[in-house]
């Protein structure tokens, strides 16, 4: 198993706190394995554990109810429930609430593969009672991690490692199962059935999805325009359903972990100079993206090197605030109406608005960099194949 960098947080709130603990993320990105290694960890021979698995109906079935009397003899003597798959119960939020309000020390943590169902479920009874972490599939982070080498010790070693392993994470993505796999065909055949097998059955499974191909072509056109504005009503005439639907559609793939929208940034000051309700979408992960279009080529012959590129600094920012139980955190692109843009600006809720332009050939800074740098006194910092290790780790911004 490569550590995965939320444990601790995760640990750490399970053992301190009275919250139920919520693990959220897409299907096969490493829940089950986080939640055994969390439990050989915390385990001793005082900690009483049950484990259940709700996507088999025997062990669903034992903790399907509402009812104290049938859970406070279930519970009596466990001091640690984990509940994986948990949006498999009926009513997930009341089962926990019931735990949580009637049996204290009973200390809970629930997984849940899809935010679609189990947040819908849980949050009206569990408003207040719930911390919620979101799972990534593996970060570049980690991968590199456990290649065993040093920063401090040997930086141009980390570099090197980080270079070799970088042309393979663009192509195949990083879902574990994908990632432990040394045979390039073995690769693409796993990511072909993840997207059919698991990806959608989500998805597909959700009551607000009435058309199953219209989405999967949504998906589809979504991976050829990466890193590009979306155009709902294009996208509607192209796909043949109308504009509403697209947008709930690409808001049912978001919850599900396919995508991630970057809204743009404004400022109320500024509202006439830049535009404002518009996003981009990236893919959580781009083994998943190149799936969906069919594009397994090494990155040296690729023509959407940029796009990739792009992609894959942002979800691996993304990931480093999520491995660091630091949520609070505002993803934007910047763009003026005079066609000035900056690639990315965040906004942690403890620091100053940072801006970033993503190079991944040679080149500087563009214009959009120093417009954003009048409008807001913000210098915009170039990201690319020279520095992108200390982007990923948060170094120095």
């Amino acid at each position: 198993m490569i550590p995965r960098l939320l444990e601790k947080h995760v640990v750490s709130d399970l053992v301190k706190d009275s919250q139920a603990i919520i693990v959220l993320g897409a299907r096969q990105v490493g829940k089950t394995t986080l939640v055994k290694d969390i439990r050989q960890q915390i385990s001793d021979e005082k900690t009483r554990v049950l484990y259940l698995d709700c996507d088999i109906d025997e062990q669903r079935n034992v903790i399907n109810t509402t009812s104290i009397a049938v859970l406070g003899q279930l519970l009596k003597d466990v001091d640690l429930l984990f509940i994986d798959e948990a949006q498999h119960l009926t009513d997930p939020g009341r089962t926990v609430k019931v735990i949580h309000d009637h049996l204290p020390d009973v200390r809970v943590l629930v997984t849940g593969s899809s935010s679609l169902d189990l947040q819908n479920k849980m949050s009206d009874a569990m408003t207040g009672r719930t911390f919620e972490f979101r799972l990534f599939p593996l970060s570049f982070n980690e991968v590199l991690a456990d290649q065993e080498i040093s920063t401090q010790s040997n930086p141009l070693l980390e570099k090197q490692a980080a270079d070799a392993l970088l042309p393979s994470i663009l192509t195949y993505g990083l879902y574990p199962a994908v990632y432990t796999e040394g045979d390039p065909i073995r690769k693409q055949r796993l990511l072909v059935e993840l997207t059919k097998k698991y990806l959608f059955k989500d998805v597909l499974t959700y009551r607000g999805v009435q058309n199953s191909q219209a989405i999967q072509d949504l998906a589809r056109a979504l991976a050829y325009q990466i890193g590009s504005e979306v155009n709902e009503n294009e996208l509607a005439k192209r796909l043949g359903i109308d504009a509403k639907t697209v947008a709930s559609y690409i808001d049912i793939l978001e919850k599900a972990f396919v995508l991630v929208r970057l809204p743009a940034y404004s400022n109320p000051n500024n509202l006439r100079r830049e535009i404002g309700g518009k996003y981009k979408v990236f893919f959580v992960d781009l083994g998943i993206r190149n799936a969906l279009i069919g594009d397994f080529n090494p990155a040296n012959i690729r023509n959407d090197m940029g796009e990739l590129w792009e992609n894959f600094l942002l979800i691996e920012r993304m990931k480093t605030y999520a491995n660091k139980n630091q949520q609070l955190v505002h993803y934007n692109f910047w763009r003026s109406y005079d066609g000035a843009e900056v690639d990315y600006v965040e906004k942690p809720y403890d620091k100053p608005l940072s801006a970033y332009e993503f190079k991944y050939g040679n080149g500087g800074l563009k214009r959009g960099a120093y417009s954003f740098t009048n409008a807001y006194q913000t210098k915009v910092n170039l990201v690319n194949q020279d520095n992108y290790l200390d982007f990923l780790r948060g170094d120095g911004h």
